[in-house]
C-alpha cells in the first residue's frame, strides 16, 4: 500500500476494501491502527484513483470503529 507503483497501491487498497466489507470481517487493533495510518497518508495521494479509494475505505472502517467499539 505504499509502493512507488500507483497500481500496486491501488490494488492493496481495493482488496482491503473489499475484505472489510465482508461479513464477519475481524482485525486486530494494532494492524488496524496501522493500516488506517497508511490510508490517511492516501488521501492525499498524487494518483486520483487511490486517494478516492481511500475516501471509500474510511466509511467501513467508521462502521466498524463504532459498531465494534463504542457498542
Amino acid at each position: 500500500m505504499t509502493g512507488k507503483d500507483k497500481d500496486y497501491r491501488y490494488m492493496a487498497t481495493s482488496n482491503l476494501l473489499n475484505e472489510l466489507n465482508k461479513e464477519g470481517f475481524k482485525i486486530d487493533v494494532d494492524i488496524e491502527a496501522k493500516l488506517s495510518n497508511i490510508v490517511i497518508q492516501q488521501l492525499d495521494d498524487a494518483a486520483g484513483d487511490v486517494s478516492g479509494l481511500a475516501v471509500k475505505w474510511s466509511v467501513p472502517v467508521l462502521i466498524h470503529y463504532v459498531v465494534f467499539v463504542f457498542i
